[in-house]
């Protein structure tokens, strides 16, 4: 199996990550919400069908068109089956976030490949039978740095020490 690596280092993100951990000695649960995110959002890269910069994925060729079932009616890129879709699955390890998938021909939808690029197959033909595009569906686009921020100044917000005199002003509050 091929990995794709994409290796995030944002300073914002770095320092509210400082910042948890200082405050609550355990990022764990924080890195378990940005797993949530990551996967929730390349998910719906195949629903948009569009690559982590937000760029609209080559359309289906008349020929794959027609191979597929229904003879294409209603035919969505990447999502025939929903296989590669379902299979987008993330491990928290540490202070780091794996994203991927075990699917064998991921790496092609990402990356693209050329026609008999893989060899050929028993009958002798091309692997692939034709050009495949580069579709990326994995990658870390600005929407998932934004609800990665957000996330974290939620945690970093909500783990805040309420100051005695926050405290004093709730508890006069309740009296009217």
């Amino acid at each position: 199996m091929t990995i794709i690596r994409v290796d995030v280092r944002a300073d914002e993100t770095n320092a509210l990550l400082l910042e948890l951990q200082r405050r609550t000695g355990d990022i764990r649960p924080a890195m378990e919400g940005i797993a949530q995110i990551l996967v929730s959002n390349t998910q719906l890269r195949f629903v948009d069908q569009n690559d982590p910069a937000g760029n609209p994925w080559v359309r289906l060729s008349d020929v794959t068109l027609a191979r597929r079932r229904k003879n294409g009616d209603g035919a969505q890129i990447l999502r025939d089956t929903g296989r590669l879709a379902n299979s987008i699955n993330a491990r928290v390890e540490g202070g780091s976030v794996s994203l991927g998938t075990n699917v064998v021909y991921a790496i092609t939808h990402q990356q693209g490949a050329k026609k008999g690029q893989y060899g050929r197959s028993r009958r002798g033909g091309p692997i692939p039978w034709g050009n495949v595009p580069a579709r990326p569906f994995l990658g870390y686009s600005n929407q998932d740095q934004a609800d990665v921020l957000e996330l974290l100044q939620r945690y970093v917000d909500a783990s805040q020490p309420q100051s005695w005199w926050r405290r004093w002003l709730d508890r006069f509050r309740r009296l009217f």
